[in-house]
Parts: structure tokens; C-alpha cells; sequence
């Protein structure tokens, strides 16, 4: 499922734990974005994405006036903008090259 939001400069939104793989799409504006058990925040600008990994509490922000888009894992990937997909299996790459290098 995804879902749309639009924020106001300032303005919040909070979506509570318990989703694992969810991903945040910037769709205008500047968005900034933590998530619970993530380290750091994150600044994302038009048709930049965040992949959350976690259950954790993610807080989306808006730094300009922004529309964001967040995905839930039971998203049909054949529905989902081709970026974002792709954007998606280049973090699984990647993660799947740091797993080998620990082992």
C-alpha cells in the first residue's frame, strides 16, 4: 500500500512501529526523516528515497512545503515507480556485499 501525505514547512507526521520495510519517497520539497533504532536523520529532496529497516517509530518532516509518499511492504513492486524499485534492490545489494564481508 502507499500512501501520500502533504506537509506544510514545519509540520510532522509521526507513523508508529510494527511495519517493517517501509520507504519514504520525497515526491516535492525537502523532507527530513528519523527513524527509531536508525542512526542519524535524514534530509531527502524530490525523488530521493529513505529505505526504513526497522519496526521503529518513523517521524517525517517537512523543511519546505513537501509531499511525500510512503510505502508498506505488502506494495504490489509491479505498482511502485520503477526509481523506487530500483532504488530498493541497489540498498539489497548493497546490504547483501556487507553481510559477506563479515563472514
Amino acid at each position: 500500500m502507499i500512501k501520500e501525505y502533504r506537509l506544510r514547512c514545519n509540520e510532522q507526521i509521526r507513523l508508529d512501529g510494527g511495519v517493517t520495510g517501509r520507504i519514504v519517497c520525497c515526491r516535492q520539497g525537502v523532507l527530513w526523516v528519523t527513524q527509531t533504532g536508525n542512526p542519524g536523520d535524514h534530509i531527502l529532496r524530490a525523488g530521493e528515497t529513505f529505505p526504513g529497516g526497522g519496526p521503529g517509530r518513523l517521524v517525517i518532516g517537512a523543511l519546505a512545503d513537501s509531499v511525500c509518499a510512503v510505502a508498506t511492504p505488502e506494495t504490489d513492486l509491479s505498482r511502485l515507480p520503477r526509481f523506487l524499485v530500483q532504488t530498493v534492490l541497489r540498498f539489497a545489494r548493497r546490504f547483501a556485499g556487507a553481510v559477506n564481508l563479515w563472514a
